[in-house]
């Protein structure tokens, strides 16, 4: 009984820690891919603690290496993105304003630059999108493949054909 005792303890420290190393790994990213995709860095953390959370609750029964966890990961990310944009489709926020402090005018042009940014990015596709996050979260195309369930060759092509589509949107705004 003793024994029992002892290696579940062992195997739920092994757990915690495997599961802390992936967050450690994994956070930046995370986060990386909600602000990029929602903009907003309170809603970004909100999504990032929900995906750690999920992740957590099914890590015990991932069965992967380091790889595979990344995409097992930005897939639950990807979900937690859809499932909230799905709730708030109808309200949209842009922000004017940048949070670091610079003078008048390149305020204007920051705020100008963001709302074309913005209008740009509307004009593109929810897969374009998708894919533009993933990508500047800091995922390789090989890795977006596996959180998308697509091949290498097509999530580049994919990639290739969103930022034909975006530049001549952001074109317009030079």
């Amino acid at each position: 009984m003793m024994t029992s005792m002892a290696a579940a303890t062992t195997q739920t420290a092994d757990l915690e820690a495997s599961f802390f190393d992936l967050y450690a790994r994994e956070n930046t990213t995370v986060l990386r891919y909600f602000r990029s995709a929602v903009g907003d860095v309170a809603t970004a953390e909100d999504l990032s603690g929900d995906t750690f959370c999920r992740a957590w609750d099914g890590w015990a029964r991932f069965k992967g290496d380091t790889d595979m966890a990344r995409a097992w990961l930005m897939r639950i990310a990807r979900n937690r993105l859809i499932d909230h944009a799905r709730r708030n489709k109808r309200v949209a926020f842009v922000a004017l304003v940048e949070s670091e402090p610079s003078g008048a005018s390149g305020t204007a042009t920051t705020a100008v630059g963001r709302i074309a940014m913005r209008t740009a990015l509307a004009s593109l596709s929810v897969d374009d999108r998708d894919l533009l996050a993933l990508r500047l979260a800091g995922l390789s195309h090989a890795e977006i493949g596996a959180v998308r369930k697509q091949s290498e060759a097509a999530v580049k092509k994919a990639w290739q054909r969103a930022l034909l589509k975006l530049r001549p949107q952001l074109e317009v705004y030079r």
